[in-house]
């Protein structure tokens, strides 16, 4: 359909005002749906315990909704949670306080819908890192520090100083009246001296030797194991980081639990650990295939590519090969050295 315009000057104000709406609109929808995206991918590996992955993406992705205050704080509240099981509390307090500083402005916190476990996690984090005020602002109960009552001390009697509070004796103006002189008694005779009688002290009992108190046990190593798994179970992988590190560093381990230290430190994502623990193994045999896939991802994490190209050969026979092996032997065997 073909439209008259009165006048040119018409035509070329419609000209720039097309020219002017098109971008704007376009760069709207486009950043709308990179911060969508962006939530997205950090939710699915959320889900998929790549809390790395997920930190950085979910808190990118809430730079995008700072004008939606719930899905802001969603996607904090999962960095918060995915931070925290990294053992990163330093990033877990940092999106604690700008979901303060949002709560400050817009309350939101208390509506935002979080399922139990994530919320509970999240509360428990905040009374852990945030200062009673900033948790009484999420409306998150505090324990609090119950006052210590005021103990009083009774102050103790004063003695009178009698120099001062003693009665003075009035200062006559009359002339002094002489006193006759006192004859002094007779002096006695001098007794003999008897010398007190000496008693032998008796002897005191030896008093008995002290008992040395109990030296803690030392945890074995597979308490330790178990203890790190029953922490990696939990989410608290800072803990079983911790765990594996102190194991690692010992020098009473055997092979095999040198490879289930290594296994563990991969697992937390300890990649530089994990390829420090599989090289002190030693040489993984016949039986012990698996553990050539993890020393692969710990040595390509840590830039060792012709190695872990190596390791990743000599595994792949012997495991199943999952959309996770799928996704790292692209990566392993497209690695430039």
């Amino acid at each position: 359909m073909l439209v008259r315009f009165k006048s040119e000057n018409d035509l070329r104000k419609l000209a720039v005002w097309w020219l002017l709406l098109m971008p704007v609109a376009g760069f709207a929808a486009s950043g709308d749906e990179f911060y969508q995206r962006l939530y997205q991918r950090g939710m699915a590996h959320f889900a998929t315990g790549d809390y790395a992955a997920a930190f950085t993406e979910l808190r990118n992705a809430a730079f995008g909704f700072v004008e939606h205050v719930e899905k802001f704080e969603t996607a904090q509240c999962y960095a918060i949670v995915a931070a925290h099981r990294l053992g990163r509390d330093n990033d877990a307090r940092e999106s604690l306080m700008r979901i303060v500083t949002a709560e400050k402005v817009q309350p939101h916190f208390r509506t935002v819908v979080l399922p139990a476990d994530v919320r509970a996690e999240v509360e428990s984090v905040a009374t852990k890192l945030l200062t009673v005020e900033e948790c009484t602002l999420l409306g998150i109960p505090t324990s609090g520090q119950i006052a210590k009552p005021a103990v009083v001390v009774p102050t103790p009697t004063k003695r009178p100083n009698v120099a001062v509070t003693a009665p003075r004796e009035k200062q006559s103006t009359e002339e002094p009246v002489a006193v006759p002189k006192k004859t002094p008694p007779p002096t006695p005779e001098p007794q003999p001296v008897v010398p007190p009688k000496q008693e032998t002290p008796e002897p005191k009992p030896t008093p008995p030797a002290p008992v040395p108190a109990p030296q803690p046990a030392v945890k074995s190593v597979e308490a330790s194991l178990a203890e790190a798994q029953r922490a990696i179970e939990g989410g608290d992988l800072g803990r079983a980081r911790s765990i594996y590190n102190t194991l690692a560093a010992g020098s009473d381990l055997s092979h095999a639990a040198s490879l289930r230290v290594a296994e563990g430190l991969y697992r937390v994502q300890d990649f530089p650990g994990a390829a420090k623990a599989f090289r002190r193994a030693g040489t993984i045999g016949r039986g012990e295939e698996q553990y050539h896939y993890y020393f692969a991802i710990a040595l390509y994490e840590t830039g060792h590519y012709a190695d872990a190209k190596r390791e990743l050969a000599a595994s792949l026979p012997f495991i199943t090969v999952t959309a996770d092996v799928t996704r790292y032997r692209a990566k392993i065997e497209g690695a430039i050295e």
